[in-house]
């Protein structure tokens, strides 16, 4: 059988080798066009349903109780056509022991695969139909169910079931900052399964909580057709805000995740996978893009050297150090090594072995990311596969500061047969282990040669990223015949079309038409806090722009100090902009009504707006706020008089905000304030 070609390489096999390394917010737009850069994106987003997808247990309840736990190995499987998937194999190779925590109110025997499905959630598959008309797919006639292959034991059966509902759609993508005013393309909206909480990975046994598994959520996949670090950001919030508008999905911390997949010229389509936030996806991709750019000139480098993947290939057997020369065991060069890192590892029984890299010397030190090289990319495939639990475990002579001493370093040269030209990585594990490394380190080489392998990747909070496994292929995917096709009924389309929620686009044009401005329509369109401004109702024109600005400003502010907008907000802004329309509250006490409301959930209104109420005698008032001011001013003689009048409005102000025109205090002050001046 022909071995079928990969088809996630990027159009252009151009890469531009030249181009610097750059920090992120340093390039434009046409910068990013000649890196040959592209994006797409798959957000997954869970749904609120009462139950699971195949069966009832409720879906939603999280817990740290574990009444009882499971210990499972995964094995792959062959596909419909007979051939295995690359991760399949990968995640196989590290012959992980897999544990899950189960808590008896939230699985049943399904989740661990000793009962069939249930029939799938009607509940769920409506929800997904309604994403899928919001996106403006065209909807399947049949849900077909579908086995994707899980290995890394995120799923007790080593599947996910998942059916397509709907294809080929395209939505107003519109960022004026950017000056974006086009169509994004969606690929597909799939309705699947959840998988289970990681709880922590040591060694070769990784744990789960069970209590996430098997919940609804779809997933949402757009056409690479993002074009810069920003634009992939404001694709994230655009299908979060179309998912967010049915008020049928889940949110807080996972909830929503999204991956994102990268390309530069030349290169090949890279998942960054697990993103949690919007704002940590422009730095990510980013570094992504530079991490395949660095990658390609390695990619040049070996092949000016002359360095084939042919001359790294190891032979058939256990021991690769038995059918390799390219593989020595190095414990007994270490021995009598007074390092201490060397040390530990030999009293822990662990094996060192060496691998020699032809032509290799200066290659591991090159850098990849920020603060990191190719060296780390063979660390990380180690790390993944091999599972070394102890460190440090590896090292090599690229290193500046690596643990093997000179002496032992012309030690292993010699051993090896290797020159000057050569590196030489080093690796310390348990002996089986040892012999897992060896052979991805070599693996690893091989694929430098041809320039990007198929990755998933996961986000670094320092926006760097680490390999986390190979990229699934088609091999994955085979039918599901547990459970029998389910039609999606015509009548049942047409009941949830003539309930559909406004979609951020139709939300920007009545923005704009009362009175907003292009950016602030956009922004307001897809922002959580949108229905509340729709309550407030303000009138068209200032008031309205003046409404959108407060809460662009005032909203995230409070929110990152764990305050959020309270669902009773629209009712007291309603209040509040009535208030401000009739003259009974002045605009520019507008922010610190906004922080009062948000502040102050449980207020009345009345409560709210009393501190800023305009009251008959706002003359008065404002005579004594000047004369308090002007008394205490004196303290300050011979200062300027810019600087006594920048003074004099912060002491005055916010005892008058709202009830006086800050223009009449400005010229007041600057009346008596020019008086005192002359007098002094």
């Amino acid at each position: 059988m022909s071995i079928r070609a990969p088809a996630d390489f990027n159009p252009r096999t151009d890469p531009p080798l030249d181009f610097p390394d750059a920090a992120y917010g340093t390039l434009a737009s046409g910068d990013y066009q000649t890196l040959g850069f592209m994006a797409g994106l798959e957000v997954h987003q869970q749904l609120a349903t009462r139950s699971k997808l195949f069966c009832r247990c409720p879906a939603g309840h999280f817990t740290t109780q574990c009444d009882s736990e499971v210990l499972r190995h995964m094995r792959p499987t062959l596909s419909e056509l007979g051939e295995y998937d690359g991760t399949a194999l990968m995640e196989f190779k590290t012959k992980k022991e897999i544990v899950y925590l189960l808590n008896r109110a939230t699985v049943c025997t399904y989740e661990l695969d000793d009962t069939p499905p249930f029939e799938i959630d009607q509940e769920a598959v409506e929800i997904a139909v309604e994403l899928a008309l919001l996106f403006n797919l065209d909807l399947v006639a049949e849900l077909h169910v579908m086995r994707k292959q899980y290995l890394d034991g995120s799923i007790p059966t080593g599947f996910q079931r998942t059916a397509m509902v709907g294809l080929a759609g395209r939505i107003p993508f519109r960022v004026p900052e950017l000056g974006v005013d086009r169509e994004l393309a969606i690929r597909q909206l799939s309705l699947e399964e959840d998988s289970c909480r990681e709880v922590s990975d040591v060694g070769h046994r990784v744990t789960f909580r069970a209590d996430r598994l098997g919940m609804p959520l779809t997933e949402a996949v757009t056409e690479p057709e993002l074009r810069t670090p920003v634009e992939v950001r404001e694709g994230v919030k655009l299908l979060a805000a179309v998912a967010r508008a049915t008020g049928k999905v889940r949110r807080g911390p996972g909830a929503a995740r999204q991956d994102v997949n990268v390309s530069v010229a030349g290169g090949r389509r890279i998942e960054i996978k697990g993103v949690d936030t919007a704002r940590s996806i422009p730095q990510l991709v980013h570094t992504e893009a530079f991490r395949q750019l660095n990658l390609l000139r390695i990619r040049a480098e070996l092949a000016r050297r002359g360095v084939t993947a042919e001359a790294l290939r190891v032979g058939n057997g256990e021991w690769p150090w038995e059918v390799s020369p390219l593989v020595i065991e190095a414990s007994q060069i270490f021995d009598g090594t007074e390092h201490a890192a060397i040390q530990q590892a030999r009293d822990r029984g662990l094996t060192a072995c060496a691998v020699r890299l032809p032509e290799f010397s200066g290659i591991l030190g090159h850098r990849t990311q920020a603060g990191l090289d190719f060296g780390h990319e063979l660390r990380e495939r180690v790390r993944v596969i091999a599972c070394p639990e102890h460190r440090p475990f590896f090292a090599h002579t690229d290193e500046t500061n690596s643990p093997i001493v000179s002496s032992r370093r012309r030690e292993l040269r010699a051993a090896l047969g290797a020159p000057t030209g050569d590196a030489i990585v080093v690796i310390w594990a348990r002996r089986e282990d040892a012999a897992t490394a060896a052979r991805e380190v070599l693996l690893r080489a091989g694929e430098a040669t041809v320039g990007i392998p198929a990755e998933t990747r996961q986000a670094n909070h320092d926006g760097t990223t680490g390999f986390e496994r190979v990229l699934p292929g088609p091999d994955r995917m085979y039918p599901d015949t547990d459970t029998p096709p389910l039609p999606i009924e015509d009548h049942v389309v047409e009941r949830i079309r003539v309930t559909l929620p406004e979609t951020p686009w139709a939300k920007a044009d009545r923005y704009r038409a009362l009175g907003l401005s292009e950016s602030q329509a956009a922004r307001l369109s897809i922002a959580s806090w949108s229905k509340s401004f729709d309550e407030a109702d303000p009138p068209f024109g200032e008031l309205a722009r003046r409404l959108a600005a407060s809460f662009a400003k005032r909203v995230p502010f409070h929110a990152r100090r764990g305050r959020p907008v309270a669902p009773s907000m629209g009712k007291m802004l309603a209040v509040i902009v009535r208030a401000i329309d009739t003259g009974a509250v002045r605009p520019e006490a507008l922010d610190r009504l906004v922080d009062a409301a948000i502040e102050r959930p449980s207020a009345t209104s009345e409560e709210i707006l009393a501190p800023f109420q305009q009251t008959g005698g706002g003359n008065a008032q404002l005579e004594r706020a000047v004369d308090q001011v002007v008394t205490r001013a004196t303290a300050l003689n011979g200062r300027s008089q810019s600087t006594l009048l920048r003074w004099a409005m912060g002491e005055a102000m916010p005892g008058l905000l709202g009830r006086a025109d800050p223009a009449a205090v400005r010229a007041r002050l600057e009346q008596r304030l020019g008086t005192l001046e002359v007098a002094g």
